[in-house]
């Protein structure tokens, strides 16, 4: 059976495209592109980093999304979870109520379903016409502090609406996902991220990232330290 990298890679391989043709359409960083064909996981920083970019690749590729990601449950996901434990608590059973079912009972659930259903409808209409687009983003945390100079972000906008990011249109999938890689700046850096309906409603979602490059240690600032007097 073959492996998901060799899924990937093969997908790419029949439509005639290479590596660097993928990065400028879906705007991510070829490593990470080259780590998925591979079945390599240990460039991403979580579950949740690798499975998204995971997930717009093989939407691009045009493959099964749902087997892909099942198989990816199958076979990779415990790779980020070996040191996570699941502990589980017997709980005595509870005894259950005795009560007698009448047809007034009956009648009253019947009614209750269908006004939740009916008031549900129309929530769901006034949302549509009025409600502002939903918006997800899968990858990063606020206030997250990196030390690499790109970002890679992930999330999941609404159907139909369209997405900027500090007021850059990107382009989106067909079930509203999206991935963009964006260059940090030393220090803080503040990125928003927006879902626009056909009705000109939006929502915004701010993430605060902390760009702080590893210090480089060069021949003259050990040699100083060599040299202090003790």
């Amino acid at each position: 059976m073959k492996s998901i990298g060799q899924l990937l890679k093969n997908a790419r391989n029949k439509r005639g495209l290479s590596v660097d043709d993928i990065q400028l359409v879906i705007k991510v960083h070829p490593k990470y592109i080259v780590a998925l064909e591979s079945d390599d996981y240990s460039v991403f920083e979580g579950k949740v980093h690798s499975k998204g970019f995971l997930k717009i690749y093989a939407q691009f590729l045009e493959l099964n999304v749902d087997e892909i990601i099942a198989l990816w449950r199958r076979e990779y996901e415990r790779v980020f979870e070996r040191t996570e434990q699941k502990k589980f608590i017997g709980l005595k059973p509870l005894e259950s109520a005795k009560f007698i079912i009448t047809p007034s009972l009956i009648a009253g659930i019947v009614i209750a379903i269908l006004l939740l259903g009916f008031f549900s409808f129309l929530f769901f209409q006034y949302r549509q016409f009025t409600g502002t687009p939903e918006l997800e983003i899968y990858y990063p945390d606020d206030n997250q502090v990196l030390e690499k100079d790109v970002l890679d972000l992930t999330g999941k906008a609404e159907v139909g609406a369209q997405v900027f990011i500090n007021n850059q249109l990107i382009v989106t999938n067909q079930d509203g996902g999206f991935l963009t890689s964006i260059k940090l700046k030393e220090g803080l850096n503040t990125i928003s991220i927006k879902a626009k309906n056909k009705l000109e409603k939006e929502t915004e979602i701010v993430r605060t990232i902390i760009y702080r490059p590893v210090p480089v240690e060069t021949p003259e600032s050990t040699s100083s330290i060599l040299t202090q007097p003790q």
